[in-house]
């Protein structure tokens, strides 16, 4: 199993403060004391470091993220321990920060699920954003994989799935992407004897509204090994709970074999692999794993969202039907999707572009050969025939085959202009047609041509099925164009 990146003691309370950038563990097991957690001693009056905050008395930090700290707190009214995060003394002075900071609060105040974390309370003390949760013992779902010595058994990783799936639809169905689930995102809550009960979803500071179609940012929000494709794109992006689908994927896909599906370390590696590397079956990390559990998480984990499952529910559905023996719905990509992912994704564009330009410039050079080996050998009479042929070739065909060319040096630098490569391709299927016409009727306008079988069969053999060739490439380059500017919307 892979290593947590931070691992808690054993019987710890954890939990995870995180922004877009931040991956920090939180532990019970690490202590700090109030002094030593503050950066700016500004902004924490005399009160707060003898541990008091909003009526909650601080007994130790748990951890800290990019967004806040989390202290162990005794709730001073009811009598009980709460968790409490306090918002960092630098987000405290950015008003865009705090506004996050609170929308957080308010999302997850929102959710009334045994699956997600509850918030209790909120507020502000001076310059000290707060909000209060419940106080659950139990271990991140990372470091709990990574106690254990083998992969989860299919059914048990099915059920814990399935309870996390429900939750996140849960938060769907209210409105709310949550935007950065991944393991050190879901405590396993343990019963009094020790026994895992269920996993909670955690932090939902990147959570994004779903009033609209689509929730789009102008930054990478998330966990470099967790985030789906659209979310690790620039510029505007198209993120819906489908995107939350993929890192559920990811952790199914690890819980099953003990790695994720791609390993990047940073935002910069994740573009690269997300849009370039291909994502291995989990059968390649275990064998023995049924074709049912891999078409399931694969689906999840399709690039293209419209090729995932329709919900996180439909995805608990499948799961459902996993564990009552019952035929799946996911299947294993079929032939077109596998070859739409090499056209979009591998290097078939490039190679697709490279081909027409090649049929562009060196089609009628060999045509040209056949042409003048043929009229030299059979009918002397070239020079009257040949103005009308090049007249032909300068007009019609050069300009024809240097736009057929251009378009193809645009497939290769990966291209967005869809309606001329549409248009290109229209072009070449009728080009294509006209000369099988003439291949057929043994006929052609050219007088270069008449009487000429066997010339009039080498070219026009030649011709026609090239540019059908070259049609169906071009409109191969147009559906990947379409695609890239669907995803850039």
């Amino acid at each position: 199993m892979e290593n947590s990146n931070e691992r808690t003691q054993e019987n710890s309370i954890t939990r995870e403060a995180s922004d877009s950038d931040s991956k920090a563990t939180l532990s019970v097991g690490q202590s700090s004391s109030l002094l030593g957690a503050i950066e700016s001693p500004q902004i924490w009056s005399a009160n707060h470091l003898r541990g008091e905050v909003g009526g909650y008395e601080l007994v130790r930090e748990l951890g800290r993220g990019g967004f806040g700290i989390v202290y162990l707190a005794r709730d001073q009214k009811l009598k009980r321990d709460v968790a409490i995060k306090i918002a960092r003394p630098e987000i405290a002075r950015d008003p865009v920060a705090i506004r996050r900071f609170q929308d957080e609060a308010r999302a997850a105040a929102g959710l009334d699920h045994p699956g997600i974390i509850s918030i209790y309370d909120s507020g502000v003390q001076e310059d000290l954003h707060y909000y209060v949760m419940p106080y659950l013992v139990g271990k991140h779902l990372g470091d709990w994989l990574a106690d254990q010595s083998s992969p989860m058994p299919e059914k048990e990783a099915a059920k814990w799935m399935i309870q996390m799936a429900n939750a996140v639809q849960y938060g769907h169905d209210a409105g709310i992407i949550h935007r950065d689930l991944k393991p050190q995102n879901i405590l396993m809550q343990q019963s009094s004897d020790g026994e895992m009960q269920r996993p909670v979803v955690l932090d939902f500071g990147l959570c994004a509204s779903t009033d609209s179609t689509v929730a789009t940012t102008t930054r990478i929000a998330g966990t470099p090994r967790y985030i789906a494709p659209e979310q690790a794109m620039f510029g505007n992006r198209q993120i819906t709970p489908k995107s939350d689908l993929y890192s559920l994927g990811v952790m199914l896909y690890q819980m099953l074999t003990g790695t994720t599906p791609l390993t990047p370390d940073n935002f910069a590696e994740a573009v690269l692999m997300l849009h370039h590397t291909p994502i291995d079956g989990p059968k390649k990390h275990r064998p023995d794993l049924s074709d049912a559990m891999q078409a399931i998480c694969l689906k999840c984990l399709r690039r293209d969202p419209d090729l995932r499952y329709e919900s996180a529910g439909a995805l608990e559905a499948d799961l459902q039907r996993f564990l009552s023996d019952q035929p799946v719905e996911a299947r294993a990509p079929s032939i077109a999707e596998r070859f739409g992912y090499e056209l979009y994704h591998g290097a078939l564009e490039k190679i697709f572009g490279q081909a027409i330009i090649g049929i562009n410039l060196f089609t009628w050079a060999a045509i040209g050969g056949l042409l003048v080996w043929q009229r030299y050998s059979d009918v002397p009479e070239l020079v009257e025939t040949l103005p009308e042929f090049l007249f032909f070739v300068g007009v019609v065909v050069i300009p024809f085959h240097l736009l057929g060319a251009h378009a193809g040096s645009l497939m290769i630098r990966g291209s967005k202009h869809f309606w001329w490569l549409t248009f290109m391709s229209f072009v070449s299927l009728v080009w294509s047609g006209i000369q099988a016409t003439n291949l057929f009727s043994n006929g052609t306008t050219l007088r270069i041509y008449e009487g000429r079988v066997v010339a009039t069969t080498l070219v026009f053999l030649v011709i026609a099925p090239a540019f059908f060739a070259q049609s169906c490439m071009l409109a191969a380059g147009a559906w990947t164009a379409w695609r890239r500017n669907r995803a850039s919307v």
